[in-house]
């Protein structure tokens, strides 16, 4: 899978080890900054977190706020937490929020928009978990790791490198959150973890793209961060086919005598 994806989202010759082996933590993190609602997660979101817990009686849960988010990075990597407070966008606080938790607690880490239908104790038995998503890539809604894994440390290293390249004011703001700290990022890191480290990949439906029996999870409305531009492109990429057959039958009408 690495070798996969590294042709796509090679960035720098940086390279990451591979990780040890390990169980997953039981804990289950979320986050709520409280910078896109108010203090408390919207009535839904609590609805979708209490399926983590209902699905998990033998696990801690926690779910982290804005102050304490911010204490973890003045603690654990004073030298990101400047480049924390910085990043324009509350949703890229929230990604480089989850990178760090899982690099020093690790557990399973799930955004607010997920419900959880199926028990994790099936795939937790790795030291790396993680989920591919649509077109390419992999997803950070929902990652899993032992504290201390290499992906996530080389994630936490490259921030800042990512932040200079995306983060200029000229770089349209989707581009600004998926490149910059968002999942084409962890992508973008995995590629470039050792041929052999050992992950377990969600198929597509334990991730809840496929048949009820098999899904681990539920995604219910979120996208909170999303702005027009990603609006516009969801729209594109859900409807390429018939814009490029509309768009060839027009050329069709054009060209005709």
């Amino acid at each position: 899978m690495s070798r996969l994806l590294s042709g796509a989202f090679r960035s720098s010759d940086t390279h990451c080890p591979s990780g040890g082996e390990g169980v997953i933590p039981r804990v289950i993190h979320q986050i709520w900054l409280g910078e896109s609602g108010g203090p408390q997660p919207f009535p839904r979101f609590r609805e979708a977190a209490a399926t983590w817990r209902a699905q998990h009686p033998g696990w801690q849960y926690r779910l982290w706020d804005g102050a304490e988010v911010d204490q973890l990075f003045a603690s654990a990597r004073p030298d990101l937490h400047a480049l924390y407070r910085a990043y324009p966008h509350w949703v890229q606080r929230a990604d480089a929020a989850r990178y760090l938790i899982l690099h020093e607690h690790g557990g399973v880490y799930a955004d607010l928009d997920i419900q959880c239908v199926g028990s994790f104790d099936t795939v937790a038995d790795a030291d790396l978990l993680l989920a591919p998503t649509a077109p390419f890539g992999l997803s950070n809604d929902l990652m899993a790791a032992t504290p201390g894994h290499p992906l996530f440390t080389c994630l936490l290293d490259e921030l800042a490198t990512s932040h200079r390249l995306w983060g200029r004011p000229w770089v349209p703001r989707h581009f600004q959150i998926m490149c910059g700290t968002g999942s084409l990022f962890l992508s973008r890191v995995f590629a470039r973890l050792d041929a052999g480290t050992s992950v377990r990949l969600l198929t597509s439906g334990e991730y809840g793209h496929g048949s009820a029996d098999e899904a681990l999870v539920h995604h219910i409305e979120g996208n909170s961060w999303a702005g027009w531009d990603t609006k516009a492109l969801v729209f594109l990429q859900d409807r390429w086919p018939f814009l490029m057959v509309g768009t060839l039958i027009l050329i069709a009408v054009l060209a005709s005598p």
